[in-house]
């Protein structure tokens, strides 16, 4: 005895009834996922998740300016670049740039230009001196580095410009590390 032909409104082999129900939430599905994958290319867009342009912090003191461009939030894994420029106001015989250690954990420090004429690590910071500037004259110096693949977390610390440890400047930083 043959099969019957099946009808055109009979479902296919293996698919019931259960399987064409609509749950109560699925007319909200659609919007959903628009709204999810939206607000995610907003956040890439902005910056909110790292990789959006550099603040840059300006420090006045009758001492010294300081300039400093950097990533606010940075990308673990992810490289950065940080560009530091002092005007010294008065001729500097040892300018010091002192940067705290909490603001470099878990960070590779991969190039520092120009080279300091030396450079100490006590008392829990980095402390790079290069030598005489004269007042008026700029000062860049860039370093470059990767952060550590770890958990989020928030970094905090000064760097500190000084005329050998005569202090010309203080500048506090706060950086936020997203895994």
């Amino acid at each position: 005895m043959s099969k019957p032909a099946p009808q055109s409104d009979d479902p296919p082999f293996g698919i019931e009834v259960r399987h064409g129900h609509v749950g109560r939430f699925a007319p909200w599905r659609t919007p959903l996922a628009i709204l999810l994958i939206g607000g995610m290319i907003a956040a890439a867009f902005t910056g909110w998740l790292g990789g959006g342009p550099d603040d840059t912090r300006r420090i006045e003191t009758p001492k010294a300016a300081v300039e400093l461009r950097y990533a606010a939030v940075l990308r673990s894994g992810n490289w950065f670049e940080t560009q530091v420029r002092i005007t010294p106001r008065q001729p500097v015989k040892d300018l010091v740039v002192d940067i705290d250690d909490s603001l470099w954990r878990a960070m590779s420090i991969d190039t520092l230009v120009p080279d300091a004429e030396s450079a100490t690590s006590l008392d829990g910071a980095y402390a790079y001196h290069f030598g005489e500037v004269k007042a008026g004259e700029f000062f860049t110096l860039k370093f470059d580095g990767q952060i550590q693949p770890r958990a989020f977390r928030s970094l905090k610390g000064n760097m500190r410009i000084a005329d050998g440890e005569s202090e010309l400047a203080v500048v506090p930083l706060s950086l936020t590390v997203l895994p």
